[in-house]
């Protein structure tokens, strides 16, 4: 995080990115808060047999989801507007930068490694910025887990601390299993892709002395173990990711059943209304969801990182 606060500052619009972030957070909040109070007024309208007034909550929820849909509809629009305009300028002062470096300082590093600087990693610094998953839901995410909390607080202690029962190991999992490990394999992965490129990169620029210097068997073999050594790379990113998924899917449904269980009870002894039981589970939904886009924005923000360091690195010089 403090290396894209670094280039965000340093392209002087830190300002205005940390406003449309604000702006853009509380979307999934209030959108968790109006789909648990109509799915709880509709039971409860059918629990106390006021169909009646089934039109008019739909009237009313359905106008309050259109005026978020149009507010989230504009922000992203602005949102995206200057992401497109901030990309370019840093694409402009990255290459900048890189034709006022020394001779010496160039041919220090392979071509394909300058290359991947230019693009991979811009894209992927833009990506961390405003792609999915990443710091635009990571604000959301945070905001979503502490409304949600807040909502199910009120409506049942016992079922918020059962969800966090078992979203808690979730967390445990992913931090000893994929956090750790991303940044290292990721910044492995980004310069094993830039020897690939600087090895595919004479087989199409220098094609006619490759042949007849007989050299192509040669050239070829370097561009497989260089592409295969890519490949076992990405694999181990991917089947930590894998693992860290299957442990939070494992986890969720579990704690469904126990709440499943648990509501069936109360609602037996009288405790609590079905209509709350409802509130409770879409409640709980979005927490779960918020935890998962928490999680997966984290990865993805620490495997990002890698690159942003790099830009930073190269602006620097």
């Amino acid at each position: 995080m403090s290396e894209l606060r670094k280039l965000i500052k340093r392209m002087g619009v830190w300002r205005k990115y940390i406003f449309l972030l604000l702006l853009r957070s509380p979307f999934d909040a209030f959108r968790t808060w109006l789909s648990a109070n109509l799915m709880k007024s509709v039971f409860l309208c059918l629990e106390t047999k006021l169909s009646g007034a089934l039109f008019k909550l739909c009237i009313i929820y359905g106008l309050l989801c259109a005026v978020l849909f149009v507010y989230n509809g504009i922000i992203w629009t602005r949102y995206a507007a200057f992401s497109a305009k901030a990309e370019i300028e840093l694409q402009k002062k990255m290459f900048g930068k890189m034709l006022s470096l020394p001779l010496k300082r160039i041919d220090h590093h392979f071509s394909g490694e300058w290359i991947t600087r230019l693009n991979s990693d811009i894209q992927a610094a833009f990506t961390m910025m405003n792609g999915p998953l990443n710091i635009p839901h990571l604000a959301v995410a945070i905001i979503n887990i502490l409304l949600s909390c807040l909502l199910m607080l009120k409506s049942s202690v016992l079922f918020l601390a059962i969800t966090w029962m078992f979203a808690i190991p979730q967390i445990v999992i992913n931090d000893k299993i994929v956090l750790k490990a991303i940044p290292k394999l990721k910044e492995a992965s980004q310069n094993t892709m830039a020897e690939n490129t600087s090895a595919i990169k004479p087989l199409l620029t220098d094609a006619d002395t490759i042949l007849l210097y007989d050299a192509k068997e040669l050239m070829m073999a370097n561009c497989a173990k260089t592409s295969k050594r890519l490949m076992k790379i990405n694999m181990k990113m991917h089947i930590r990711k894998a693992v860290g998924d299957a442990g939070m899917r494992l986890f969720g449904i579990g704690g469904y059943l126990v709440i499943l269980l648990t509501g069936y009870r109360l609602i037996y002894d009288g405790t609590m209304a079905f209509s709350d039981i409802v509130y409770c589970f879409q409640v709980r939904g979005s927490i779960l969801s918020g935890i998962f886009m928490l999680i997966s924005c984290i990865n993805n923000q620490k495997a990002n990182s890698v690159c942003i360091k790099r830009i930073n690195d190269t602006l620097e010089e």
